[in-house]
C-alpha cells in the first residue's frame, strides 16, 4: 500500500536521503494499513523503516527526476507501506499536477498534443498516449481520482475530448475551480492537486483516508513472514513511458 503525504518542498528535498527531507520517524505511520497495529506499542516500533526505493518522475518544471520513496514494514503482519508525496499518484510516471494541466489544456483550452508535448519535453513527437489514457481514465482509474468518480456522477471512462472535458469540469467543481480563468485555473491547479491527495491511502483498487483504519481482505502473513513486493518499485527493465 501507499500512504500519500504532504511534501510541498524544493525538488532538492525530493530525495528521502537528502539533507532536510523528512526523517524516517516524521513519515512512520500511525498503524499498519493492514492489519492495524500501532506503529509503537508497549515501548517497541512494530511500524519500522525497510529503506528506500527509487521512482522516476516527471515534472513540467524540473522535467525527468529520481526520486527516493521511503518504506515501512509492519513486523506483525510482513505487509509494507511506502510513503509517497502528495503531488504523485501512486503507479503513474507523471505528477499528478503535470497530468491535471495537460488534460486541462487539452479539453477545455484545445492546445494540441504537440504544443503540449513540448511544455512537457517530448520534442516534435504529435501522438502521445499518455494524454488518451488519462482523459478516458480521470476520474475512473483508482490512481486518477477514481475514488471521487462516484460521488460526482462518473462511472464510464471519457471516450471522446466533449466527455473528458465533462469529467474535468466535474474535478474542477470539486476543486471550486470550474469556473474561473484560465490564468487562475493553472495557477491553483498545484495546491488542488496537494489538497485532493494529501494523507490517502492507496492500494490500486481504491482510496480512504490515512487516519482511518481499513484493513486488507486477507488478513496479512504471520509475524516474521516475507513482506509482500511493493507495487512502487521501480521497475528495471521499463524506461519513462513514450
Amino acid at each position: 500500500m501507499v500512504i500519500l503525504h504532504s511534501l510541498a518542498i524544493v525538488v532538492e528535498l525530493l530525495c528521502a536521503r537528502a539533507a532536510g527531507a523528512p526523517s524516517a520517524e516524521e513519515l512512520r505511520p500511525r498503524f499498519c494499513t493492514r492489519c492495524g497495529q500501532l506503529s509503537w506499542d508497549g515501548g517497541k516500533v512494530w511500524v519500522q523503516g525497510h529503506g528506500f526505493y527509487s521512482r522516476q518522475v516527471c515534472g513540467l518544471s524540473a522535467g525527468w527526476m529520481v526520486i527516493w520513496v521511503r518504506r515501512y514494514l509492519c513486523r506483525r503482519c510482513g505487509h509494507t507501506m511506502s510513503r509517497l508525496p502528495d503531488w504523485l499518484h501512486p503507479w503513474r510516471w507523471y505528477a499528478a499536477t503535470v497530468i491535471v494541466e495537460t488534460l486541462y489544456r487539452h479539453v477545455i483550452l484545445r492546445e494540441t498534443a504537440r504544443a503540449i508535448g513540448a511544455r512537457c519535453g517530448r520534442g516534435d513527437r504529435q501522438e502521445w498516449r499518455s494524454l488518451r489514457r488519462w482523459r478516458a481514465q480521470l476520474l475512473v482509474s483508482p490512481t486518477l481520482w477514481g475514488w471521487l468518480g462516484s460521488r460526482l456522477g462518473i462511472r464510464k471512462a471519457a471516450e471522446t475530448r466533449q466527455q473528458g472535458q465533462a469529467h474535468l469540469t466535474r474535478w474542477l467543481g470539486e476543486m471550486r475551480l470550474a469556473w474561473e480563468s484560465p490564468a487562475k485555473v493553472l495557477g491553483a491547479l498545484a495546491v488542488a492537486v496537494r489538497s485532493s491527495l494529501n494523507g490517502l491511502v492507496h492500494d490500486r483498487h481504491s482510496a480512504w483516508p490515512a487516519t482511518q483504519f481499513r484493513p486488507g481482505t486477507d488478513g496479512g502473513s504471520p509475524s516474521g513472514a516475507k513482506p509482500t513486493a511493493v507495487p512502487t518499485e521501480e521497475d528495471p527493465v521499463r524506461g519513462p513511458p513514450s
